[in-house]
Formats: structure tokens, C-alpha cells, sequence
């Protein structure tokens, strides 16, 4: 499926390029609830590194029955450095690249990394949702910037970034 991409743009731009080009998409990140109602499928999306490849896979799930209904997986030469707050411009080509192999996008999107936890609010969560117009969120394994306590243990329990 080919992606419509808004707001596109080329990836290798020098780090100013980059941070200054997250600050101008940073206005077009919507913040508004989902209507459960509407989702249909939500999809996970995950980037690896392995020998100067960059690995990718994407997984769309049922959202109320959680029940696989696609997955892709794409490797491809890592094409940007590792800068620190730049995450997006070493992984969302290939990310984007997995979910172009997909029948049909998925209702929302959950990655692995940083949305508006970020330090220029704009990480790749944001970055992907931005390009793709598609509900994004980040589900980033350790904290990027700010301090946070832990959640409390019951399901839903959520504590703020400060």
C-alpha cells in the first residue's frame, strides 16, 4: 500500500536541519481524545539495529479482540547517525517502510519511543504521527527528559512527567 505521507520531507537533513525541522512540525501535532468507538485496529511498531541494518516490524491488532490481523517486517541500510533527540530520522524510514507493506493503516498507532516526552516535544511518535495523520502515541522504555514516580499497581494507574 503506498503511504501518503503529509508534510513530507527528505531524511538526511544535518542535526540543525533536523532539530529545526521537529520545531516547525512540532504545531501540527493534534492533541485531542479518541473516541473509542472509532478504533478498529491499533498497531505496535518497533525499530532494532543489527550490522548497520535497521530492522523494523509492525504488528495490527483487533483493538477489542486482540486478535493478529497483519504484520510486516522490513530491514534496510541505517541511513542517519545516532543523535541524541533525532531518534525519528533513524527510524522512521524503515518504520514507515513496514507499514507501507501493510494491506491498510491501522486506526492508531502505538511506538516504541518518545511523542511528546521529548525534549523539543516533537520525538518520534510525534514525528510518525504527524507524517501518517494517524492517532500516535509513544510507549518509550525509560524516561528522555523530566522525572517521573511510579505508577501505582492497579491497571490504568498512571503518574505525571514532570
Amino acid at each position: 500500500m503506498p503511504l501518503m505521507l503529509h508534510h513530507a520531507h527528505p531524511w538526511d537533513l544535518s542535526p540543525g536541519e533536523a532539530r529545526l525541522l521537529q520545531d516547525r512540525l512540532r504545531d501540527k501535532v493534534i492533541l485531542q481524545p479518541l473516541e473509542l468507538g472509532e478504533i478498529k485496529t491499533v498497531a505496535g511498531v518497533d525499530a532494532g539495529y543489527r550490522g548497520g541494518q535497521a530492522r523494523a516490524a509492525v504488528v495490527v491488532l483487533g483493538f477489542k479482540t486482540q486478535e493478529l490481523r497483519e504484520q510486516a517486517a522490513v530491514q534496510m541500510l541505517i541511513s542517519y547517525p545516532y543523535v541524541p533527540g533525532l531518534l525519528s530520522f533513524r527510524e522512521a524510514p524503515a518504520i514507515l517502510e513496514a507499514l507501507a507493506r501493510l494491506s491498510a493503516l491501522p486506526d492508531v498507532l502505538i511506538v516504541d519511543g518518545h511523542g511528546l516526552a521529548h525534549p523539543r516535544r516533537f520525538g518520534l511518535a510525534c514525528h510518525l504521527g504527524v507524517l501518517l495523520d494517524l492517532p500516535t502515541f509513544g510507549c518509550a522504555k525509560s524516561v528522555l527528559v523530566g522525572r517521573a514516580a511510579p505508577p501505582g499497581g492497579e491497571v490504568g494507574s498512571t503518574s505525571e512527567l514532570s
